[in-house]
C-alpha cells in the first residue's frame, strides 16, 4: 500500500532533511556567536593595553566547538587590537587555557565553578612571568601591579562569563542574583570596545548603549539597581578610555536620581535622567567634553523613548527582586469570610429552631387525667350514662371539688371525693386507683420532658457557642494585623548572608504577638550558630523565644518572647483509703502568650472521679490551645456534660486561671470550684464563685463565674480543690500566703500539710501555687 505517492515521499524526505539540519544550524549559530564574542572581548583595552577578557571567554566556553570558535575569535581580536608583538602572548595564553580545558573535561574538578577561573589566572600569571613585560611599559603601572591586575581580571572574567553564558539563572534566589550580576559584568565588558569608537568626535556607540542600559535598569529596577548598573557600566567606559572616573560618577548619579521617578511614566523619568546628566556634566566640565556628554545623553533619551514596551518588560523581569505577593493575605481573608458565614449559619439555625419550638400539650390537666381514668374504669360500667351523660354536671362538680386536694397531696383518696359521688359510684376504689395511676404517669412524663428540655437546651446552647467560636476565628483571620513585610525582608537578607535559602513568614496574630516561621531543607547553618535566637531577635527587632515541644528539622517556629514569666508548683494528696486522687491539675502556655492553669475535682473519689476530672482537663486544654475564648470553652464543656447519658460521666468542678504574660491581665473562671487566693503586695484577696459544677449548671449556655484583675511581678496565687479550703475558715491560708515564698512547689506542699492538720485526709486535696516574675 502506497501513501501519498511521490509528492508525499518528497515531503517526508524534506522534513527529514530539515530535522537533520536543525541541530547543525543551532550548533553553527552558537559557534558564530562565540566567534563574535571572542573578537569583541579581545578588542577590549585596559590602561591603554590589551585586556585578558578574550582569554577569559575561551576559559568560560570550554573545550567543545564553542570553545574552539571563541579561541579563533580571540586570536583574531588580539592580532587586530595589539599586533603580533603584544598579541602573541594573549594568543598563547588562550591556547594554553583551551588545552587545559580539553584535557580536564572529564575530571570532576572541571565542573567546579572556580576551576577554569583559577586556570585562567594561573596561565595569565605564568605567561606574564615568562614574558619580557615590555608590553607593560606604556600603561604607567609597575610590573607587579600590572601582573596582579591582569591575573585578577582573568579570574573574574572566566568566572562571571561562564555563569552568564550558562543560560540557567538557577533554582534559588541566590543563584538567580549571581546570574544577573554575571550578565551585568558580561555586558560591561562587551561595551568596552565600542566605547572607544566615536562618531563626529562626540558620539560613542558603546556609551550610547551603556546609557540605554542604565536608563532601562533605573526605570524598572529602582534607585539602587540603577546606581549599581550605572557604576559598573561607567567604570567599564572609564577603563576603556583610560581617563578619570567621570562616567562611573555620572551614570551612578543618573541612576539614583532618575530611579525615584521610575513609576511616574517614561516621559518624566527621561526628563529627570537628562537633568541628572546635565548636573554631572557641569560638575565634571574639565574632565570630559561636556557638550559631547550632553549630546550622547540626548540621543540615548530619544532612543529610550522609542524602545518597545516589551524590551523594558524583559529588563524588568531580570532586574526586579522577588517579593512576597498578596496570595497568603487573600487566602486568609477568603477563609475568614467562609468561617464567618459558617458561624452566621449556625446562629440562624439556633434562632430558627428555638423560635419553632412549641410547648407540648398540657396532658397534666386534671380534666385529661379524669378522662383517662374514666376510659379505663367507667367505659364498661352499667351506670356510665347516668354519671357521664344525664348527671355529667354533678360528676364534674364532684371531681372539681377534689382537685385542690389532689394538687396539694399529689394523689387522690376516697374521702377526698364528695359523699354524693362516693354513694353513687359503683367501682369507687377502681376509679380512685385509675386516677392515681394517671397522676403517677403524668409525673413521669413531666420528669422526662424536663430532662429532654434540659438536654435540648444544652444541645442548642452548644450550637450557639460553636457559632460564637467560629465568629472569633473569623475575626482573627480577618484581623487588620498580619504580615510584617519590613521584618520579613530583614530576615530574608540575614538568611542570605549566612547562605541559607529558606521560605519565611513574619506576622502578628489577632492579639498582636509576633510569629516567625523559617522553613528550609537545611536549618543547621542557622540553628548551629551560638546565640542564634539573639541574632534573629536583633534582625526582626523583637525578642524571640522557641516554644516548648517543637519538633522537626525543616521548620523553625519562633514567637515573640513574653516580658513576664511564671513559676508554678503542684502538690496533691489522695483521700485516705483510696488508691488514686480524684483531682487533676494542669498548666500550659498558649500561642498567644497566655498561661492557663486548670484544676478539676471529679464527682466523688477514686478512679471514677479521676476519670471525670481527667476528661474535663483534657477537653478544656484542647479548646484553649487552639485559641478558643476561655468562657466559651467552659460553656462548651458544661453543655457536653449536660448531654451525657445515664451511664456516662458525671459532673466535676472546674477552676481555670488565665494569665496574659504580656500585660499581666488575669481572669479566674469557676464552675463550682473552691475559692482561690491572690497575694498582691501585703494584701491577700479571696476569689470565689456562685455557679454550680460543670454538668449541674441549668442550661448548657450558663456562663461560669468570671473575676478579672491585673497582676504585677511578685504576685502569688493559690488554687485549691474543695478538700483543702473550708468555705468559712480561711484565715490560716491568708496568714500562710502573707509570708515570703519563692519556691512554689514548697508553698503548694505547705498548704496541703496545713489542710491535713486541720481537716484530715477526708477528701482528695490538690493545691497549685504560682508566682509572677519578670522574664530574665
Amino acid at each position: 500500500m502506497v501513501f501519498g505517492g511521490k509528492r508525499g515521499a518528497a515531503a517526508l524526505g524534506g522534513e527529514d532533511r530539515a530535522q537533520r539540519l536543525a541541530p547543525w544550524m543551532r550548533s553553527a549559530t552558537r559557534c558564530g556567536i562565540y566567534l563574535l564574542l571572542g573578537v569583541t572581548m579581545a578588542m577590549a583595552r585596559v590602561q591603554e593595553g590589551p585586556a585578558p577578557f578574550g582569554m577569559a571567554l575561551v576559559a568560560a566556553a570550554g573545550p567543545g566547538a564553542a570553545g574552539a570558535s571563541a579561541l579563533m575569535g580571540a586570536a583574531l581580536g588580539y592580532l587586530v587590537n595589539a599586533g603580533l608583538e603584544q598579541g602573541i602572548r594573549y594568543i598563547a595564553a588562550s591556547v594554553l587555557v583551551y588545552t587545559v580545558a580539553y584535557i580536564a573535561r572529564d575530571l570532576p574538578v572541571y565542573r567546579g565553578p572556580l576551576f577554569m577561573g583559577a586556570v585562567a589566572a594561573g596561565v595569565m600569571a605564568l605567561t606574564g612571568y615568562l614574558g619580557s613585560f615590555s608590553y607593560g611599559a606604556g600603561r604607567g603601572l609597575p610590573l607587579w601591579a600590572q601582573l596582579l591586575l591582569e591575573t585578577t581580571l582573568a579570574f573574574g572574567g572566566a568566572y562571571f562569563f561562564r555563569e552568564a553564558l550558562s543560560g540557567t539563572p538557577g533554582s534559588t534566589e541566590a543563584e538567580e542574583l549571581r546570574h544577573n550580576v554575571a550578565l551585568m559584568v558580561l555586558s560591561a565588558c562587551l561595551l568596552m570596545p565600542p566605547a572607544r569608537l566615536t562618531l563626529l568626535d562626540s558620539l560613542s556607540l558603546g556609551r550610547l548603549l551603556a546609557l540605554l542600559l542604565v536608563m532601562a535598569s533605573a526605570m524598572k529596577g529602582g534607585m539602587l539597581t540603577g546606581a549599581a548598573v550605572g557604576t559598573v557600566l561607567g567604570l567599564a567606559v572609564d577603563i576603556a578610555r583610560a581617563g578619570p572616573p567621570f562616567y562611573a560618577m555620572a551614570y551612578s548619579f543618573c541612576g539614583i536620581f532618575s530611579g525615584a521617578f521610575g513609576r511616574h511614566g517614561r516621559f518624566l523619568f527621561t526628563l529627570s535622567f537628562l537633568l541628572a546628566d546635565a548636573l554631572a556634566a557641569v560638575c565634571g566640565w574639565g574632565a570630559v567634553q561636556a557638550v559631547g556628554v550632553l549630546l550622547e545623553c540626548f540621543c540615548a533619551s530619544v532612543l529610550f523613548m522609542l524602545l518597545p514596551r516589551c524590551v523594558l518588560e524583559q529588563v524588568g523581569l531580570i532586574l526586579q527582586s522577588p517579593s512576597g505577593g498578596g496570595g497568603g493575605a487573600g487566602l486568609r481573608r477568603y477563609v475568614a469570610g467562609q468561617v464567618a458565614r459558617l458561624g452566621e449559619a449556625y446562629g440562624d439555625l439556633v434562632r430558627t429552631a428555638r423560635e419553632d419550638l412549641t410547648d407540648p400539650a398540657n396532658d397534666e390537666d386534671l380534666g385529661r387525667i379524669y378522662d383517662r381514668a374514666a376510659d379505663a374504669v367507667c367505659v364498661d360500667c352499667r351506670d356510665r350514662e347516668r354519671c357521664w351523660s344525664a348527671g355529667y354536671l354533678d360528676t364534674l362538680a364532684a371531681l372539681n371539688d377534689a382537685g385542690q386536694t389532689i394538687r396539694q397531696n399529689g394523689r387522690l383518696r376516697e374521702e377526698d371525693l364528695p359523699e354524693r359521688f362516693r354513694a353513687s359510684c359503683v367501682d369507687l376504689r377502681g376509679f380512685v386507683g385509675a386516677v392515681n395511676g394517671q397522676l403517677r404517669a403524668a409525673l413521669h412524663r413531666r420528669m422526662l420532658r424536663e430532662r429532654l428540655r434540659e438536654s435540648e437546651s444544652a444541645a442548642w446552647d452548644g450550637y450557639a457557642t460553636i457559632a460564637r467560636v467560629l465568629g472569633q476565628v473569623a475575626g482573627e483571620l480577618g484581623s487588620t494585623r498580619g504580615p510584617e513585610p519590613l521584618a520579613e525582608r530583614r530576615l530574608q537578607r540575614y538568611l542570605r548572608t549566612i547562605e541559607l535559602d529558606a521560605e519565611t513568614a513574619v506576622y502578628r496574630d489577632a492579639t498582636g504577638r509576633l510569629h516567625v516561621t523559617i522553613e528550609s531543607g537545611r536549618l543547621a547553618p542557622l540553628t548551629g550558630q551560638e546565640g542564634y535566637l539573639e541574632k534573629l531577635s536583633a534582625v526582626v527587632g523583637t525578642r524571640l523565644c522557641r516554644p516548648e515541644g517543637q519538633e522537626g528539622q525543616a521548620r523553625l517556629c519562633l514567637l515573640e518572647a513574653e516580658p513576664l514569666a511564671v513559676a508554678v508548683g503542684i502538690a496533691a494528696m489522695k483521700k485516705q483509703g483510696e488508691q488514686v486522687c480524684g483531682d487533676r491539675g494542669s498548666y500550659f502556655k498558649t500561642d498567644a502568650g497566655v498561661l492557663c492553669v486548670i484544676l478539676s475535682d471529679g464527682m466523688g473519689t477514686g478512679d471514677a472521679a479521676a476519670r471525670d476530672a481527667e476528661r474535663v482537663v483534657s477537653i478544656l486544654e484542647k479548646f484553649l490551645k487552639c485559641g478558643t475564648d476561655p468562657a466559651m470553652a467552659m460553656q462548651i464543656l458544661n453543655a457536653a456534660m449536660l448531654l451525657r447519658g445515664e451511664e456516662g460521666w458525671g459532673f466535676a468542678t472546674v477552676d481555670l486561671m488565665c494569665v496574659d504574660l504580656f500585660s499581666g491581665e488575669t481572669c479566674f473562671y469557676k464552675y463550682g470550684a473552691a475559692p482561690s487566693y491572690v497575694k498582691s503586695g501585703r494584701s491577700v484577696r479571696r476569689i470565689r464563685g456562685e455557679s454550680l459544677a460543670a454538668g449541674l449548671s441549668p442550661g448548657g449556655g450558663t456562663a461560669p463565674d468570671v473575676v478579672r484583675m491585673r497582676l504585677e511581678p511578685g504576685c502569688t496565687a493559690v488554687i485549691a480543690s474543695d478538700g483543702v479550703i473550708a468555705e468559712t475558715e480561711d484565715a490560716w491560708i491568708r496568714e500562710l500566703m502573707a509570708g515570703d515564698f519563692t519556691d512554689m512547689k514548697g508553698l503548694a506542699r505547705t498548704v496541703l500539710r496545713e489542710a491535713e492538720k486541720r481537716y484530715g485526709a477526708a477528701d482528695d486535696m490538690t493545691a497549685i501555687a504560682l508566682r509572677l516574675e519578670e522574664r530574665a
